[in-house]
């Protein structure tokens, strides 16, 4: 499977204060030619997400076969991370082409939820593209940046505009497809995708 001859599948690993109608807005704007896959690895405080590998279970079970890309919304963030790991410590290459992160510091400079140490220490192949908005003043900048020691293929800062949430759900649409797909099938959107441990947002 490549990119250009099937819908390419896009794993989304809302962390557990991600807004659904968040997550909605985002699979609404996707382009056609991406398969949206949606993890729900916790729901909240007390339903802490499993390990990697139960995640990397769900998506081969969501008939995830050959290369992926994920986003990550907060500590979805860390476990697309330790996702993408597991993938490249059992097959010996990277299976995910890129990780989006949207809403978190790199591991290790969160003082908001613990961040396993086998988290903190994983470096991947995966490209990664950090995805910040103007209003998020939380995030200085060194917390940000040092997201570029966990890759080995290179690491994108982009800054996308606030406003609705439809608005920011478009651009970061605009922004997945035009880093995964060819020109010609970026622009196409598809409602729905698959959901994976959870109820559809």
């Amino acid at each position: 499977m490549t990119v250009y001859q099937e819908r390419f599948p896009l794993v989304l690993l809302p962390g557990p204060d991600t807004p659904v109608a968040e997550v909605a807005g985002l699979v609404r704007a996707l382009p056609a030619a991406l398969r949206p896959v949606v993890l729900r690895p916790g729901t909240g405080v007390c339903t802490p997400p499993g390990p990697p590998e139960v995640l990397a279970r769900q998506v081969r079970d969501a008939g995830v076969r050959g290369p992926f890309a994920v986003h990550g919304w907060g500590t979805g963030a860390y476990l697309g991370l330790a996702l993408a790991g597991v993938f490249e410590r059992a097959l010996g290459h990277a299976v995910c082409t890129t990780l989006f992160v949207s809403d978190a510091v790199a591991p290790g400079r969160t003082t908001v939820s613990p961040v396993p140490a086998e988290v903190r220490r994983t470096v991947t192949e995966s490209r990664l593209v950090v995805c910040t908005d103007r209003t998020s003043v939380r995030f200085d900048g060194s917390g940000m940046r040092t997201w570029c020691r966990h890759s080995t293929s290179g690491t994108e800062f982009v800054t996308l505009p606030s406003g609705p949430r439809a608005a920011r759900a478009a651009a970061l649409s605009r922004l997945i497809g035009a880093r995964l797909l060819p020109a010609r099938t970026a622009t196409a959107h598809v409602p729905g995708g698959d959901v994976v441990a959870g109820s559809a947002p």
